[in-house]
């Protein structure tokens, strides 16, 4: 990432990373076995590998080996979170992301140990979705739901769910206003990630209509 980010700039590679690593394991490549494509899948992943190399797309496929063996050897951790934080935001904007250590006591606060199932669990502002890995750890039956303002954030948490066999959905959209941006449904009816439209998810909803009458204010 460090190679390729010097090359280019590393906040896009990054998100091309994720991009390329989502296309990779959308639902109809693993129901088919890469025998069937989806069309509106394969454009984005050529579109987004379109200005590197051999080369360096052979790098992004190493990245990828290298995130789901660090997942296979410490299930539910967050290495995309980490790196995110650590390398691209450095803070700004507030996102340096709750430590592990809290988002598992607030997991145990919302009930987590008592190993609920099929039970709907979610997150208006998810980040890298490690407050709904700590709570899967405990409690991995059930459907999760997470959606961030950040598209780069969004697509983190769908490989974390992804890589850790979460199923539910994530979206990028505005919790308050609704404002959609893309979503997915993850591991949901099948293995993988697939892109959905908002009339299709179950985190949006319609926004409420604006008043239209002026606010009164009363003095004393």
């Amino acid at each position: 990432m460090e190679t390729l980010g010097r090359r280019y700039d590393l906040p896009r590679v990054f998100d091309d990373f994720l991009t390329v690593a989502m296309c990779s394991v959308h639902q109809t490549n693993i129901a088919s076995r890469l025998q069937e494509k989806d069309a509106d899948n394969e454009k984005l992943y050529f579109d987004t590998i379109k200005p590197y190399n051999k080369e360096e797309i052979n790098q992004f496929a190493k990245l990828l080996s290298f995130v789901q063996l660090s997942i296979y050897d410490q299930p539910y951790s967050d290495l995309l979170g980490e790196y995110f934080t650590e390398h691209i935001t450095r803070g700004r904007n507030g996102q340096y992301f709750t430590p592990a250590s809290v988002c598992e006591m607030m997991a145990k606060m919302q009930g987590a140990d008592s190993n609920p199932v099929h039970q709907r669990v979610y997150d208006p502002a998810c980040g890298s979705g490690r407050l709904l890995l700590q709570f899967a750890k405990a409690a991995p039956n059930n459907y999760f739901y997470a959606n961030d303002v950040s598209l780069t954030c969004s697509k983190m948490t769908s490989l974390n769910f992804m890589f850790n066999g979460l199923r539910g959905e994530v979206a990028c959209m505005n919790s308050l206003t609704m404002e959609w941006v893309k979503g997915w449904k993850i591991n949901t009816p099948s293995l993988g990630i697939k892109e959905i439209e908002k009339e299709a998810s179950n985190i949006w909803s319609v926004p409420p209509e604006k008043s239209q009458e002026p606010m009164q204010l009363t003095f004393f």
